[in-house]
């Protein structure tokens, strides 16, 4: 890993060249070295984040039933009368 000889701050190899990213400065980059300068990103996860998602069954379907759903808009209705 390199750094600017002008600023500080790590160059990064861009169309060849060694760039920096605060001054937009550009050094020559040493083609002996090409692996030095490879941006490898890796997530390592762990046995917990692989864990499956179980969806039961009931909560695919309707949450309440009919009778319910009509009781919560009557009770709505009467809420609603008495607010105005």
């Amino acid at each position: 890993m390199k750094f600017c000889d002008n600023c500080g701050n790590m160059l990064v190899p861009k169309n060849g060249k060694l760039h920096c990213k605060a001054c937009e400065e550009e050094f020559d980059l040493d083609t002996s070295k090409t692996e030095d300068y490879t941006i490898k990103k890796s997530i390592k996860h762990d046995e917990k984040e692989s864990a499956p998602i179980v969806v039961k069954e009931s909560l695919r379907g309707d949450r309440i039933s009919g009778d319910d759903r009509k009781a919560y808009e009557d009770l709505f209705d009467i809420v609603d009368g008495d607010a105005y």
